[in-house]
């Protein structure tokens, strides 16, 4: 693949544009985060914390995820914007994130979950789950109150006077008494839209006898009006990618079938192994990012059944989620490349059937990879102005809940990686290499091809932490027409590439650009020079670029209907058919089109040959 001058000044000066664009609109997104406090050290002190109350945490199983404030990171968002958000944390002290332990018990209801504060390593909330038939000495209202105060006050300096009396709710089980004491910081309140409410800064105590059973220091009440909106989107979001379920299991359909009907031909048998390959190597890496993410999975662990019947569903659940993830690469990547170099036959390099005919290190891949780095940066420009536009106008906001869940990871950047490279494989085989292709062969338009695969495309990141999420259609579909035309002239590779490292570094954007360790900027940093390493190699390597002939690479099988199809053209050809009308019968009748290539090639030379 050569990539000619001109086309590499337009990259490097679109990718110099959006770099720009995203510095100035992105970059200040992450600048305010601060993560000093790592793992560990919250385990430690929440263990600390439960010894200093008398609690043995030796008899108890520990699990630790990283949180985010979902609730106060939309709604601030929404109705703020990202720098009042940012200046709300630093003037009320409020953790966006946190740490999440839970020390719990096989099969009883008795647990702790304590939340740790990664920026000053405090315990800023914490819940003690006990029997409802449990009994407690009754201390009263009054006390119980005062009780709440003092702790407040002791514990996080908390001055009452700059809070009103918020609320005050008693619930009587069979052997005790709770009492909930609520208060609201007075001069902090967020409207949600005219006459709609508005949210409120509280912090609550809950007093079971002498035990303080829980509490948080800041929490932001949002209104019902908000909640139902929030809701609401969910659902639509939920809506949006059933449908998109349904389209996806009808072209893997289609992709079985076609791989079915071609599985003789030359371009299925070269590819197949290739794709094997990296469904074998997906299967891995997701395996171990299941062990990576055990601490996600037992922290959802419900006490009510056995820990073996719980972890029993959720290898079910991996067992299904991974068959369809392989089944939905394999399919769809074998088909893709058969329909592509029947649609794009003057593309060579498309597909990776150029590649694994001439292999893969040498300087047509290094050129891919480079050009994938600068789709890379376009992305994240085009991205920026997309998401500026669309929260100046239509309100959308984000979360940060991905950077939670891999921070919450064993090993969080192989978390990154997994994801990472998974989607990119996955979902450029998918709808670029087999979608395009085939709206191409029976619509016979690229463009309602590229139109079609991006809106589909978008619809798949609906569940995805955007909100209104119908806007993730708006901005993944935008992303996706750029994707598709790429494809076309610059082939399958470079936008791989692209794809890995754009999803790598939103993974890994907060530890690149925020405040944390160093293991984590560097490790992040490796992950987005993998692509260049690749490409460095291939550069030095520089094997000789020379494709073995179609005709050394057919099987006995495929010899023999050549020998065959050469007959067959032989004969139309006396009876006065034109090389067109004779191609055209054959690939009615589903004969490989390379074949009847091959065939036609043959026959040609053999009239040539007549003619001298």
């Amino acid at each position: 693949m050569k990539i000619k001058t001109r086309d590499w000044c337009i990259f490097i000066l679109l990718a110099v544009l959006g770099f720009g664009f995203w510095h100035k609109l992105e970059y200040p997104r992450f600048a305010f985060v601060n993560l000093p406090f790592n793992k560990q050290q919250a385990l430690i002190e929440s263990d600390n914390y439960l010894k200093a109350k008398g609690v043995d945490t030796r008899q108890y199983t520990k699990s630790i995820i990283f949180d985010s404030d979902e609730g106060f990171n939309r709604y601030i968002q929404h109705t703020a914007g990202i720098k009042a958000e940012e200046e709300f944390i630093i003037r009320h002290d409020f953790d966006l994130f946190r740490w999440q332990v839970r020390f719990f018990k096989e099969s009883q209801k008795e647990e702790y979950i304590i939340y740790i504060s990664p920026r000053s390593g405090r315990v800023i909330k914490l819940k003690h789950l006990i029997e409802d038939i449990e009994s407690r000495v009754d201390l009263g209202k009054d006390i119980s109150k005062q009780k709440a105060e003092i702790f407040l006050q002791k514990t996080f300096d908390v001055d009452l006077e700059k809070y009103d009396f918020h609320e005050e709710k008693v619930k009587r089980y069979e052997k005790r008494t709770e009492y909930v004491f609520s208060w609201e910081k007075k001069g902090v309140y967020i409207p949600w839209q005219e006459a709609k409410g508005g949210a409120k800064l509280l912090t609550e105590v809950t007093v079971a006898g002498d035990e303080i059973r829980e509490f948080y220091k800041n929490k932001l009440d949002l209104p019902e009006k908000f909640l139902r909106y929030v809701e609401n989107q969910f659902i639509l979001g939920e809506y949006l990618f059933n449908i998109f379920y349904f389209i996806f299991f009808g072209l893997l359909v289609l992709s079985v079938n076609i791989v079915l009907k071609r599985k003789q031909d030359i371009v299925p048998r070269l590819t197949k192994k290739l794709f094997y390959y990296i469904a074998g190597f997906l299967i891995i890496i997701n395996t171990a990012d299941l062990l990576n993410n055990l601490q996600q999975e037992i922290m959802a662990y419900p006490t009510s059944v056995p820990l073996s019947s719980f972890f029993g569903l959720v290898i079910t659940k991996w067992l299904f989620n991974t068959s369809i993830l392989v089944l939905g690469f394999i399919m769809p990547g074998i088909a893709g490349e058969s329909l592509c170099n029947e649609v794009f036959p003057k593309k060579k390099f498309s597909s990776f059937l150029s590649y694994i005919k001439s292999g893969f290190f040498n300087r047509n891949l290094t050129q891919a990879v480079f050009l994938g780095y600068l789709i890379w940066i376009i992305m994240l420009g085009l991205q920026a102005v997309i998401f500026y536009n669309g929260q100046k106008f239509l309100g959308v906001w984000r979360e940060w809940r991905a950077m939670a869940s891999f921070s919450s990871a064993c090993i969080p950047l192989f978390s990154a990686f997994v994801i990472s490279f998974t989607a990119s494989f996955n979902e450029e085989v998918l709808f670029r290499l087999f979608g395009i292709s085939l709206i191409k062969k029976y619509l016979r338009s690229s463009i309602l091809a590229v139109l079609i695969t991006s809106v589909i495309w978008g619809m798949g990141h609906t569940l995805y932490i955007i909100f209104p999420v119908w806007f993730r259609i708006i901005e993944v579909g935008l992303i996706g027409i750029l994707y598709g035309f790429i494809f076309i002239r610059f082939g399958i590779i470079p936008l791989i590439v692209a794809h890995y490292l754009f999803d790598v570094f939103w993974c890994s954007a907060v530890y690149i650009l925020g405040r944390t360790n160093g293991y984590l900027f560097y490790s992040s940093v490796g992950l987005l020079c993998i692509p260049l390493i690749l490409a460095v190699s291939a550069y030095f390597l520089n094997k000789k670029i020379q494709e073995k002939p179609m005709c050394d690479m057919l099987d006995k099988i495929q010899e023999y209907n050549l020998s065959v199809l050469v007959t067959f053209v032989s004969a139309k050809r006396l009876q006065g058919a034109s090389f067109e009308v004779i191609k055209e019968e054959l690939i009615r009748y589903n004969w490989d089109h390379l074949l009847v290539d091959l065939a036609i090639e043959k026959v040609s030379k053999i009239d040539m040959l007549g003619c001298n």
